[in-house]
């Protein structure tokens, strides 16, 4: 198995369960997935939201490093709409890279 980059719990000093942190290596190997061949994930972060839970992943593209985030009112809703925002984003920026070709 690849060795895991950043994995972040809360901001503010607020610490995981241990269920938690599972859940988020969960979300890291599913997010290394949706990203597919040729992107390096280098880091995931839970933080707090107002209506719940933000998601949010760092990767490298190409060249460029990315981010993609995502909201729920729960780590596992956030999870849900994070996977949708990785496969949208990752269409969205290789077609930027392929159009503008720096």
């Amino acid at each position: 198995m690849p060795e895991r980059g950043n994995v972040a719990g809360m901001a503010g000093g607020d610490t995981l369960t241990d269920a938690d942190a599972r859940y988020l290596e969960q979300i890291w190997d599913d997010c290394e997935e949706c990203l597919g061949p040729d992107t390096e994930l280098l880091a995931l972060a839970r933080e707090p939201a107002d209506d719940g839970v933000r998601l949010v992943v760092r990767y490298r593209l190409g060249k460029h490093d990315r981010e993609s985030a995502a909201r729920g009112e729960s780590m596992l809703v956030a999870h849900s709409v994070l996977r949708a925002r990785i496969l949208f984003d990752r269409l969205r920026f290789g077609m930027s890279d392929l159009i503008d070709r720096d």
